[in-house]
């Protein structure tokens, strides 16, 4: 079952490799944040990457940020990991030296560095909110129009049905 409630108390995450983190509740602030501080990670890089390159020397040590693919792959990285940080307050299975690791910014960033787990942390923190909103949007504007006729008179025109590119059957 799946509970569509806003959760108003930090909540735990099942994560792999045996690791459980507890999160306080991601809110549009939150989420603002997080996705101004990893942009203003991407842009320190890329700057770094052109300071490197109009003085003449290799970028060494930096993301390739030369195609899109690349670029949106650092920037989500980016963002999951701020996400991590500014939300996780807590967690089990996770271990330093032979004891529990603390969860500071600093270890909470290797671990959600770590595939899968950064990706599953990601789907499951921010899952809750999607359904959310999907829920309250209902379903989407349908092919007759946007109004019923108890609601009144339609505010958009019905939507054409093209007549089908297939070729006649031949029997």
């Amino acid at each position: 079952m799946l509970d569509l409630s806003v959760p108003k108390e930090p909540f735990e995450i099942a994560l792999p490799y045996g690791l459980s983190v507890t999160v306080k509740p991601l809110t549009t602030a939150g989420m603002a944040t997080a996705q101004a501080a990893a942009r203003r990670a991407f842009e320190a890089i890329e700057r770094q990457v052109r300071e490197r390159r109009e003085a003449g020397l290799q970028p060494d040590g930096l993301p390739d940020l030369s195609s899109d693919a690349e670029r949106d792959g650092f920037y989500q990285a980016k963002l999951i990991r701020e996400l991590a940080v500014r939300h996780v307050t807590d967690w089990t299975g996770v271990e330093l030296e032979g004891g529990p690791a603390p969860p500071t910014p600093e270890n909470i960033a290797a671990v959600i560095a770590l595939y899968p787990v950064g990706e599953r942390f990601f789907q499951e923190f921010t899952l809750r909110q999607v359904l959310l909103n999907a829920a309250r949007k209902g379903s989407g504007p349908s092919a007759a129009g946007t109004s019923s006729p108890v609601e009144g008179p339609n505010t958009v025109e019905p939507a054409e049905t093209p007549t089908s590119p297939a070729p006649a059957a031949s029997y």
